[in-house]
C-alpha cells in the first residue's frame, strides 16, 4: 500500500481483507499524522484480496471513493452468484488438471461486500494521484485487472504486482467473464503485457511487494527468459510420455502441498498454453482430464 502525498492525498491499494490489516494500516497513518479521512480517493491496483481486501472497511471509516479497472466490475457487483460461478470453474480447472478439488482447491466462504462510490476506469484514461495525473494502462496477466499508473512528467510509475524484483510473478488462471465460454490465457496475456510495459519509460518503479526499483527492461527481459527456460523444462518432460497438468506439476514444483497445488497448477497451464499456441504440444481431453504430448 501507498500513501502518496502532494496537492492531495491518495491510498494506493488497501491490503489484506479484516480488521487486523485495517488497523495495522490505520495505526502506521497515524504515525505520519493522517487519517482515512485525509485521502481524496483509493485506487486498486488489481482485484487480489492482499490489494483490494481493505476497501469495505475504508469506505465504513471514511466514505472514500475507489477506482478500479473496468474489468472488475462483475466481481464487486455479482455477488453470490459471481462467487459461486467462479468457485464452479476452479473446481472443474483442478479436475481437468488431474488433481481432486477437495484436497488441492483452497476453501472460500462468501462474505458479503458493498463497494460504494466505485469509478471503472479503462486503458488510456487519466487517475489524479495525490493530485497529479497519471496514466493508465492495462496490463493483463497476473490479473485480468492489473493497471499500471503512469506519471509521465515526474517518470515513476506503480506497477502493483505486474513486475517485482524479488519474486517472479505467476500468471494466474482465471475464469471467463460472465456470458463467455473461453478463459483467457494469461500467461501469454502476460508476456505481451511485459513487451508493451518494457518499450515505456517507467522511471522509478514502486511495487506491490518489495522495494522501489529501476532498470525495468533487463528485469522484463529476465522474466520472458525464464519462461522461455520452464518451456524447456515442461518440454524434455513430455519426451518421456504424454502427462496432466498435475503430474507436470509434482515433477516441477514437488513441494507444493494441498491447496498451494493451485500456484503450480496454475504457472503449468500458462506455460502449456504458450507452448500449445507456439505448436509445440497437443492436449486431449479424457474423462474430464486434459493430457498433454508433443507435437
Amino acid at each position: 500500500m501507498y500513501a502518496v502525498l502532494g496537492e492531495t492525498a491518495t491510498l494506493i491499494d488497501t491490503g489484506n481483507p479484516g480488521e487486523k490489516s485495517f488497523y495495522q494500516l490505520k495505526s502506521l497513518l497515524k504515525e505520519h499524522k493522517l487519517t482515512f479521512s485525509d485521502f481524496d480517493h483509493m485506487v486498486v491496483t488489481h482485484m487480489h484480496t492482499d490489494h483490494s481486501g481493505g476497501v469495505s472497511l475504508i469506505q465504513e471509516e471514511a466514505g472514500l471513493p475507489v477506482y478500479v479497472h473496468e474489468l472488475a466490475e462483475p466481481v464487486i457487483t455479482g455477488g453470490e452468484t459471481e462467487f459461486n460461478r467462479m468457485n464452479d470453474f476452479f473446481n472443474d480447472f483442478i479436475k481437468q488438471c488431474g488433481a481432486d478439488p477437495s484436497v488441492h482447491q483452497h476453501a472460500r466462504k462468501y462474505k458479503d461486500e458493498t463497494w460504494r462510490d466505485v469509478h471503472y476506469i479503462s486503458e488510456g484514461e487519466e487517475v489524479y494521484i495525490g493530485g497529479k495525473p497519471y496514466r493508465v494502462l492495462h496490463v493483463p496477466g497476473h490479473s485480468q485487472t492489473d493497471i499500471l499508473l503512469i506519471n509521465d512528467l515526474q517518470g515513476f510509475t506503480f506497477v502493483g504486482d505486474h513486475i517485482i524484483p524479488e519474486l517472479a510473478v505467476n500468471a494466474f488462471i482465471e475464469p471467463p467473464p460472465p456470458g463467455e465460454k473461453e478463459r483467457p490465457a494469461p500467461l501469454i496475456q502476460y508476456r505481451e503485457s511485459l513487451r508493451r510495459s518494457r518499450d515505456l519509460q517507467l522511471g522509478k518503479c514502486y511495487s506491490g511487494h518489495g522495494k522501489p526499483f529501476t532498470g525495468h527492461i533487463e528485469l522484463i527481459d529476465k522474466r520472458l527468459a525464464q519462461h522461455d527456460a520452464r518451456c524447456l523444462q515442461i518440454l524434455r518432460l513430455l519426451k518421456q510420455r504424454e502427462k496432466n497438468v498435475y503430474e507436470i506439476c509434482q515433477e516441477v514444483y514437488p513441494h507444493l502441498k494441498r491447496s498451494i497445488v493451485f500456484l503450480g497448477l496454475s504457472q503449468i497451464q500458462g506455460h502449456l498454453d504458450l507452448m500449445e499456441a507456439q505448436n509445440e504440444v497437443m492436449k486431449e481431453q479424457r474423462d474430464a482430464i486434459f493430457y498433454y504430448r508433443l507435437l
